[in-house]
């Protein structure tokens, strides 16, 4: 596969995937999902999926890496968005 031809199938694939989770999310819309209920409908699905996952050692590992980067790219911008003056000792 050339270069070319990934870019193409990921951009396919992140379209296809967009869509899904903006379904996903006007689902939660009408039916009044809060985003406390969300949230633990997100994690019960990361629960499923590492299950899924179970016999798949790399692919559950790369999948445990990639919630964890999300996570700490969203703690780095809550940090760089904080106005509050540094904990002194």
């Amino acid at each position: 596969m050339t270069q070319d031809q990934g870019q193409t199938v990921s951009t396919e694939m992140t379209e296809r995937l967009r869509q899904i989770v903006n379904e996903i999310l006007a689902m939660f819309n009408e039916k009044n999902i809060t985003p406390q209920d969300a949230g633990t409908i997100i994690l019960a699905l990361i629960h499923r999926l590492m299950g899924v996952l179970r016999d798949h050692q790399d692919m559950q590992r790369a999948f445990v890496a990639s919630i964890i980067d999300v996570v700490n790219q969203h703690l780095l911008e809550v940090l760089e968005e904080d106005d509050s003056p540094p904990c002194r000792l």
